[in-house]
């Protein structure tokens, strides 16, 4: 079947939609998954169900985790497939207000090691000081002591130039 071209631009639309809105969110309640890498010791702060396009898709759920010591964690469950082109479309988004070249090595690090994610998946972006780790479903995919990606591997969600309010004050259990 054929889609006109005016179809055709707003299927591409509502996919751009859903990649760059993996940053949007309304709560949801829950528990720490098990299989994730373990949270023991953190206190979960906020969650939300991301829903996108124009539809209200729901695409994963977000949940912050932090403890005293300053490891901070951000995990999305993800409740349908995304591909990594549509995940990298929401990073650029998310991270369009770090332009400084001092971000661009941090940025293209991210970007290289999203995946393609699977309904179910469970992406954890968890910080320790310098250190991040990504993981997906328990299994490390990545691990960097740049200090940059540090400061941006959360940014979209919780950072200063968070593309969402409302998700951010979530995300941080009510309080910005």
């Amino acid at each position: 079947m054929r889609l006109r071209a005016w179809q055709q631009g707003r299927f591409r639309a509502a996919m751009i939609i859903i990649g760059a809105s993996l940053v949007l969110a309304t709560v949801i309640s829950g528990a720490a998954p098990a299989d994730s890498t373990d949270h023991s010791g953190m206190q979960l702060r906020g969650e939300s169900l991301v829903e996108v396009g124009p539809f209200g898709l729901d695409v994963y759920i977000a949940r912050f985790f932090s403890d005293t010591g300053g490891v901070r964690s951000m995990e999305l469950e993800y409740l349908r497939d995304v591909a990594k082109e549509f995940s990298i479309m929401g990073w650029e988004k998310g991270l369009a207000s770090f332009e400084s070249s001092v971000y661009q090595g941090a940025i293209e690090w991210i970007l290289a090691i999203t995946p393609d994610l699977l309904k179910g998946d469970r992406l954890e972006m968890r910080v320790a000081g310098e250190a991040t780790s990504v993981f997906v479903n328990g299994r490390l995919i990545g691990a960097s002591d740049n200090p940059q990606v540090a400061e941006l591997i959360h940014a979209p969600w919780i950072g200063d130039a968070a593309l969402d309010s409302e998700v951010k004050k979530r995300l941080l259990g009510g309080t910005l």
